[in-house]
Parts: C-alpha cells; structure tokens; sequence
C-alpha cells in the first residue's frame, strides 16, 4: 500500500517557500508560497516534487515537504500581513514576513492549520494606500521570485501592494501590464503604476509612482527614485535605469 497522500489543497506551515521553474533545488525561483497560503497539487514529480497553482492561477515546482494537507474548512477573519516582519509563538523560526496568510477566530490565531500566538501586538488590516505600504519597505533587498518582507522583485512588490489594498493582480509585470487604464503623463497620481520596457518594447520592470515626480521600486533593493519624463533617474547618482513603457492606474480617487 502507497505511502504517499493523494493529491489535493494544501497549505505551506513555513514562512516563505520558492516556487521553482522546475522540478529541481537549482532550478530558477520564479515566485513564492508564503506562509498560510495555499496552493492546489497538480502533479506529483521526483522525489519530494509537487506542481501546485496558487489561487491567481500561477504555477511552478515546490518541495511537498513544505507543504501540509489542507483537512477541514477553514474558519475566522485572515490577514495578509503588512509589517516587514513579526514575531510569533507557534510559528517555524518565531518569524512571518510581510504578506504571510495569518486568520483571527473569536481571539484565536491560526497559520493554516496550526493555533499560533502573536509576540507583540496584533495585526491589523492594511488601511492606507499602495504606496503608503510600499514606503515602509524601503531598503528591503531585491529577492529574484521574492513577494514577502524578507526580499522582492519588482512584481512581487506591487503585487503584494495591490493585494493589501484588495486587489488581485498577476504575478508578473508583463501580464499586470494589460491591467487597468491607461494613464496620461500629465495626469499622473499617487499610486498609480509606472511599467518600464527594454530595448526590444518588452516589459521588464514596474514600479508604484508616489504622486511627487518619484516611483518606489525593487531594483537592489526596494528604493525610491526619479520619474525624468520617460526615464527612471536614480536619485544617488543621477543615472537613467529603466525607460517608460506606460502608466497604469488600478485604483479608484
């Protein structure tokens, strides 16, 4: 009789896992499962190997020992979390990073499955802007696949903005390209978005404008730096980083 578990809705127990091209550790990092978060099994591959989707439809390899099986409905208010990082009892390694999955039912805190307890004080739902948010991100490294507090790239940032605002967009600059409307540059305002293309037309960055002639972006680190017409100036020594594809804008005011 096989030991391994059938294929299904499952949760990740750790903090900030990477989700793999392929189906192997050297494999490229294309995006993360945080914690709380869960994911649907697609494809069982070698060894410990699992092909999940996460509920914007996006896919790639993870290891399923990263992962528990999702066993009864889950109940209570969740919180995306917003801070660079909190301290909690229950918790693999004590810590969950920005945009872990944490849910509150009648005082008790659960991650998934798991009762956990918060070393500090509760979190709260995100009440200000994108950019407001993205601000208190300053100076956190660029992470290639990375969408937590601990390190981002530049979609995983805007993205996990959006999602602390209630949006869901995708994962990638190129797809959240087609998403919203199109914005003059004379009428730019805080927290629309700024895409930035290549020299082949491709879009290959994206960052949140801040509503003062900047953009917030992860590019070394998450930074903030000058929108020069069609090119993104950075502030430390002027220099001309990423070349204007288009202006989106996402939400409404």
């Amino acid at each position: 009789m096989s030991s391994v578990r059938p294929l299904g809705q499952a949760w990740a127990h750790l903090s900030h896992v990477p989700l793999r091209k392929e189906a192997s550790d050297r494999s490229e990092c294309v995006n993360e499962v945080l914690g709380g978060e869960t994911v649907q099994e697609l494809e069982l591959g070698p060894g410990d190997w699992v092909r999940v989707e996460l509920p914007d439809g996006y896919q790639g390899w993870m290891d399923r020992r990263q992962l528990r099986p999702v066993t009864f409905l889950w109940n209570g208010h969740p919180f995306r979390l917003s801070t660079m990082h909190s301290s909690w009892k229950g918790v693999a390694g004590g810590w969950l990073p920005a945009g872990c999955v944490v849910r509150e039912l009648n005082g008790t805190w659960f991650l998934g499955e798991d009762e956990v307890t918060p070393l500090g004080e509760p979190p709260k739902l995100h009440e200000s802007d994108m950019s407001t948010w993205a601000e208190s991100m300053l100076g956190v490294p660029y992470h290639w696949g990375g969408r937590c507090g601990w390190g981002y790239d530049c979609s995983g940032l805007v993205s996990l903005a959006a999602a602390l605002v209630g949006l869901q967009v995708p994962r990638d600059a190129s797809e959240q390209f087609a998403v919203g409307a199109e914005v003059p540059m004379g009428s730019i305002r805080r927290d629309d978005v700024a895409f930035f293309q290549n020299s082949k037309g491709q879009i290959t960055h994206v960052g949140l404008c801040d509503g003062t002639g900047h953009v917030i972006h992860a590019s070394g680190q998450v930074r903030r730096d000058r929108l020069d017409g069609t090119e993104l100036m950075r502030i430390s020594d002027g220099a001309t980083t990423h070349n204007l594809a288009g202006i989106r804008r996402w939400t409404e005011g």
